[in-house]
């Protein structure tokens, strides 16, 4: 494991990249320390080597330390600070050239999948590599002399490693993802998945994701171990196979509203319930965590009667986005990251899990792929199911005894899926996304989606009469 320390002339500045590299941190698997300012109220830009000194001490039960730094002073206190300590701690402290900020972020999200420090230095070092290219400056030179001998072979084109071209209309996004996670686990080998230089574990649906894979984006799986040539095979296999996804149309937020015919139906509002609960532990850490873990456990079997529903109800593929939720949830580092919240707020599971899983939400959110944008709401559904098993509230779909179309701010992939299709008008979201997995599962129901509509409706009430002819029209 690599943790890392942040030496800045300002303590500002110091802890503001310290808030977004954590951003990048999900559970213990990366520690973050920050050396910034000195403690001289009138004049406190500067370095210290002892409050140097005391960050990395305070990040040493780990194999390396990576030392990021600003310029001048900050250089030299790091260096007086290696001579301060004990030899076998700086023999694990490695002084690093990269930018500050984006070298810290690169480095975080290296050092939290767990790269080697080699390769921690490397991604720290490239990070500028993609603002370069983008504003059309040269690319700098390879970096990868900063590699072990080991890793150098594991990046040789020579090494064991297979490159495919992914046709996935809509590249590689939770549910293909999900059955790579599946696909690969259980090898007897060490694996890579590499994009454009660089690598994520491919055990993560969220890593995945975060690599941004499009359609016809090339991707090599790299594979050191005994059983290397199997994973390589069954990589190559999920590939022909587009990762068990149909793949005949390209879904876009272009086509992917609806031509809407005339449908009548009664409104109803419709809001899933909030979960009221206590910020502060009823308990111990560890009863927390236990009340945690067993919700999870019940969400995980929830899941799995719901991926058994949509593949009764509709199809395989309707059927993979709950496999995929299922796989998503299914990530030990979810329930570090919430076990760390835990420690860090002394805070109840409720609010851990809840922060855990909306700062996830907010990555996708964030990402400039607008069908992978969409998976925020999979988080969201995924948080809201075991707040529901934490709380003992249950928060099942509206049953409909009527044709009705439904007005909401947002709605939930499980909840579409147990709609009554004949009873469901249509779905009128004030937000919401033609590419989220709801509206999916509306397209193969037959259920109209309208959604971005803001406050179109906000003036009509539960019963009213409504007719809607075309899109963003009502009658």
């Amino acid at each position: 494991m690599v943790n890392l320390v942040i030496v800045s002339h300002s303590a500002q500045l110091g802890q503001g990249v310290g808030e977004l590299a954590r951003q990048m941190l999900r559970g213990d698997s990366c520690k973050l320390a920050i050396a910034a300012g000195i403690d001289d109220p009138t004049n406190p830009i500067g370095t210290d080597p002892i409050k140097v000194m005391d960050a990395i001490l305070s990040v040493a039960d780990t194999d390396a330390i990576l030392v990021l730094m600003d310029m001048g002073s900050a250089l030299l206190s790091a260096e007086t600070a290696l001579d301060l300590l004990e030899p076998e701690v700086a023999a694990r402290v490695h002084l690093c050239p990269a930018p500050l900020v984006e070298g810290a972020l690169a480095a975080t999200v290296s050092a939290a999948s767990g790269a080697s420090i080699n390769k921690v230095i490397e991604d720290a070092q490239s990070a500028l590599q993609a603002k370069r290219v983008q504003l059309g400056f040269p690319a700098l030179e390879d970096l990868r002399d900063n590699l072990s001998a080991e890793e150098n072979d594991a990046c040789d084109a020579q090494a064991e490693s297979v490159t495919v071209e992914i046709n996935n209309p809509n590249g590689l996004h939770v549910r293909p993802a999900a059955r790579l996670v599946e696909g690969l686990s259980g090898f007897d080998a060490v694996l890579l998945l590499e994009k454009e230089g660089k690598c994520v574990k491919p055990d993560s649906i969220n890593q995945i994701a975060l690599l941004k894979v499009r359609c016809h984006d090339r991707v090599r799986l790299i594979a050191k171990g005994p059983q290397a040539a199997e994973a390589l095979a069954a990589f190559q296999a999920l590939a022909v196979d587009n990762f068990g996804e149909h793949c005949q149309v390209n879904v876009t937020a272009e086509n992917a509203q609806p031509t809407l015919t005339t449908v009548s139906g009664q409104v109803l509002h419709y809001h899933p319930i909030h979960h009221r609960f206590d910020d502060l532990a009823g308990g111990t850490q560890e009863e927390e965590f236990r009340r945690l873990k067993i919700a999870v456990s019940h969400t995980l079997d929830d899941l799995t009667d719901l991926t058994r529903l949509a593949a009764e109800k509709y199809s395989d593929d309707i059927a993979a986005i709950f496999s995929g939720q299922h796989t998503l949830l299914d990530d030990p580092d979810l329930l570090n990251s919430a076990s760390e919240t835990l420690r860090q707020r002394k805070c109840s599971a409720e609010r851990a899990w809840q922060e855990t899983m909306m700062a996830l939400s907010q990555q996708y959110r964030e990402l400039d792929d607008a069908y992978l944008q969409a998976r925020y709401i999979d988080v969201e559904d995924i948080m809201h199911r075991t707040l529901g098993h934490l709380t003992d509230v249950t928060d099942n779909a509206p049953v409909l005894l009527h044709r009705t179309i439904l007005i909401a701010d947002d709605i939930y992939p499980s909840v579409v899926l147990q709609l009554d299709t004949s009873h469901t008008a249509a779905i009128c979201l004030r937000h919401g996304s033609p590419l989220a997995h709801g509206a999916i599962i509306a397209r193969q129901g037959g259920i109209p989606w309208l959604c971005q509509q803001g406050n179109a409706f906000d003036n009509l009430h539960n019963g009213d009469p409504l007719t809607l002819n075309r899109l963003n029209t009502r009658q």
